[in-house]
């Protein structure tokens, strides 16, 4: 039986459910590692702003050199916490992509398979595979196409002019 190269075999099929959730699961898991990772700088941030308020305290013997103790230990605080968030931001940022990349591989396969039948028929266009190509492809007719003259436009009754519809 000659087998079409176009077709997606089920064993490909299965290979591809095996694997997509292996690989969604590996970055789920990259991201609770970097969450973890971010949670303990949350936590050494913490006490060392409370290591340099209690040093200032214990070494003190005035209130302006506690007040500026304080007040140091403030902006390095704040300095970290923006740091954190800074980073917690890329990091998500890039984990949403690796997710979404997983999750668009993982049903390639099924597109494929799903799709292929249809490639056969007469009459029917290959499938768009991805939704800006199909966005593309809605838009360039619109964007490329011939705007109706004003004068057509003006002898037209306005029922036909609201709904587009008419002469």
């Amino acid at each position: 039986m000659k087998r079409e190269s176009d077709a997606v075999a089920p064993l490909e099929l299965c290979r591809a459910e095996l694997a997509a959730p292996l690989h969604v699961t590996e970055v789920a898991e990259d991201g609770c590692r970097d969450l973890n990772t971010l949670a303990g700088r949350l936590f050494a941030r913490d006490r060392d702003a409370l290591r340099r308020v209690e040093t200032a305290q214990s070494r003190s013997g005035d209130g302006y050199g506690l007040i500026s103790a304080i007040q140091s230990a403030t902006r390095h605080y704040t300095s970290e916490s923006v740091s954190i968030w800074g980073d917690a931001c890329m990091q998500m940022a890039r984990r949403q992509a690796e997710l979404m990349e997983a999750l668009t591989s993982g049903s390639g396969a099924w597109r494929a398979f799903c799709f292929s039948p249809l490639q056969k028929l007469p009459g029917v266009e290959a499938p768009i595979g991805s939704f800006s190509a199909w966005l593309q492809a809605c838009q360039d007719p619109i964007v490329h196409g011939a705007a109706p003259s004003h004068e057509a436009h003006a002898t037209q009754s306005p029922i036909h002019q609201a709904t587009g519809t008419g002469v």
